[in-house]
């Protein structure tokens, strides 16, 4: 099954708490163009939105986290990193997994 991407994710949790996008706008501050361009994934929200989104949704702890690193677009990112530098980026991964399993 596929990965969620945030504009999927926000579209979810919104319709899940029954707000419109004009809903959802009005709580955290923006317009519902531009939330509507999000779920859409034409934009990229700032992480100053992405945040009062997540306080919004009353999201703490690993729930707020995995919000935000979706909002992110990190998973992408690494996935074109990967792609980009197919004979290193593989090291540096492991390198920091490694680190991250260390703690």
């Amino acid at each position: 099954m596929a990965q969620e991407n945030f504009g999927q994710m926000l579209r979810r949790m919104r319709s899940d708490k029954g707000w419109t996008l004009r809903d959802m706008a009005r709580r955290v501050g923006a317009t519902f163009a531009y939330l509507s361009q999000i779920e859409a994934g034409l934009s990229k929200p700032s992480q100053e939105l992405v945040v009062r989104m997540a306080d919004v949704f009353g999201l703490r702890d690993r729930g707020r986290e995995e919000f935000i690193f979706v909002a992110r677009q990190l998973p992408e990112q690494l996935q074109e990193i990967a792609q980009s530098f197919p004979q290193v980026a593989p090291k540096y991964f492991r390198k920091a997994l490694k680190k991250d399993t260390d703690k």
